[in-house]
């Protein structure tokens, strides 16, 4: 006994330790200083030496084939080539009658590739040693290709034709049901096929801001007719950016698209994305089988005027900063807590939080990304101007220059935004518009977007545990966000 005497008194002083830890309101455990207190300069007090990035001018690096197809072709030093199609394919371009159509295309384009080749597909990409990746958004979605410079060639006649000629084989379109739309399991928070968010959808509005109800069919006409507008040559626009020689680019071009029929008229986008008040309930949720509950908080919202696009886009950075304070550095509730907004032509589609965490953190994770919402939201709470500059630093600096600084993004970036918008001047303006945002814009874009009671929430995971959990420093009880969240709440 005499001997388990000092164990158990270092037992007690730890824990006294620890528990004097918790006890404080500024501190958390393992931490010896208050919470946010540091030296770190001010980004305005940052003496950097002069900017030596340049953009490439669109204008130069332009082609158009005598068939009326776009590239924008970017040598440059890179050991790889990046072959991009950017592809007007997407939810907001389907008609009646074509709902499913684009996610249908692309599985098409990704897995069959160009009708009447000898080799399937994925023999072809075997050859050149590269992988095919398709990036979907609600109006674009743009296929890429990385090879090796003594490959583009063969890979850019690989992509042309997968393009130009789609195996559209009737019997696999058929066969052909729509899934859930959301991926399982859930293992972060990232990507179009997070749980919470499709579930969000589907409740905001459904199709086309949702993906098609599960067990959706689309017949082999509306496929046809969906490919034959969205897959003519005006349509496409390619990027070839890396060890490449730009004559040889565009003769390999005039080649390979000679003769490729244009579409005529507008694509048509399905106008139904409407915002306002939630008519019915702002909570939901989901028993999902997880170690883990995940969180989708959003509204829908329509077009957004050109001018408020970069200060939308400043807030975005802002109430992401802000969340990920409030949810992972001053409570550690998760990893990430973020928000996003639309990346579409007009944009239209969802205003989204994203997170999750431990059962017992999930109720907290709600309540505190809600109130980070409605203080930004709040017009007497105030915007820093600190924040404003940390937020056009890394739309710029991190985001933008980074787009368009070598030349296999520089290519890519271009082609998507000429395929999404027309043309690159919505682009090489951005860095005006962003440098131009006020603390006022903000406020008045936030006013208008970020509406707690528009806001609605969605909770997946192991609902039992969850609604059983309390967390030890921040007790928030999933009940507790369920009836603030209810009429009358």
């Amino acid at each position: 006994m005499t001997r388990r005497a000092p164990i158990a008194g270092a037992i007690l002083a730890v824990t006294t330790l620890a528990l004097a830890g918790c006890g404080g309101g500024d501190t958390l455990p393992g931490r010896s200083r208050p919470l946010l207190e540091h030296d770190w300069p001010a980004p305005s007090d940052l003496a950097g030496g002069p900017a030596s990035f340049a953009p490439p001018d669109p204008d130069a690096l332009r082609f158009e084939s005598a068939s009326g197809l776009v590239a924008y072709i970017s040598p440059g030093p890179d050991p790889l080539v990046r072959l991009t199609a950017a592809l007007p394919l997407g939810r907001l371009h389907e008609r009646e009658g074509e709902a499913g159509a684009s996610a249908l295309l692309i599985r098409l384009l990704t897995t069959r590739g160009a009708a009447g080749t000898d080799l399937p597909l994925s023999l072809r990409l075997a050859e050149m040693g590269a992988s095919l990746t398709a990036v979907e958004t609600l109006d674009a979605t743009h296929l890429s290709l990385d090879v090796l410079p003594e490959d583009w060639k063969a890979g850019l006649a690989l992509l042309v034709e997968m393009v130009r000629s789609p195996d559209l084989d009737p019997g696999a379109i058929r066969e052909h049901r729509a899934g859930p739309g959301y991926d399982m399991p859930m293992a972060g928070i990232a990507g179009s096929g997070f749980r919470p968010k499709v579930e969000l959808e589907r409740r905001l509005g459904g199709w086309p801001l949702a993906p098609p109800d599960p067990g959706t069919t689309v017949s082999p006409e509306a496929l046809r007719g969906f490919a034959a507008r969205s897959l003519a040559a005006n349509r496409v626009v390619f990027g070839i950016g890396g060890a490449v020689r730009r004559a040889e680019v565009e003769e390999l071009l005039e080649v390979l698209t000679g003769g490729w029929e244009s579409a005529s008229g507008a694509l048509a986008a399905t106008g139904v994305l409407e915002e306002g008040t939630p008519s019915g309930p702002r909570f939901h949720a989901v028993d999902v089988p997880s170690l883990e509950g995940w969180i989708a908080i959003g509204r829908a919202i329509g077009a957004v005027a050109e001018s408020d696009r970069a200060a939308l886009a400043v807030l975005r950075f802002i109430l992401a900063e802000r969340l990920n304070i409030a949810a992972r550095e001053r409570r550690g509730l998760a990893n990430r807590d973020d928000f996003e907004v639309p990346e579409t032509g007009s944009g239209a589609g969802l205003l989204l939080v994203r997170t999750g965490g431990r059962p017992e953190a999930v109720a907290p994770l709600v309540r505190f990304s809600l109130d980070e919402i409605a203080r930004l939201h709040d017009p007497e709470q105030p915007v820093e101007e600190a924040e404003i500059v940390r937020a056009q630093g890394w739309l710029l600096g991190a985001v933008w220059q980074r787009s368009l600084e070598l030349a296999p993004s520089a290519s890519r970036t271009l082609a998507i935004e000429h395929g999404r918008r027309g043309g690159a001047d919505h682009l090489m303006g951005w860095p005006d518009a962003v440098r131009a945002v006020t603390v006022g814009d903000v406020k008045r874009v936030a006013r208008e977007h970020l509406d707690p009671a528009e806001f609605v929430t969605v909770v997946a995971g192991p609902l039992e545990r969850i609604r059983a959990a309390r967390h030890p420093r921040w007790p928030v009880a999933l009940d507790e966000v369920e009836a603030a969240l209810s009429p009358g709440g």
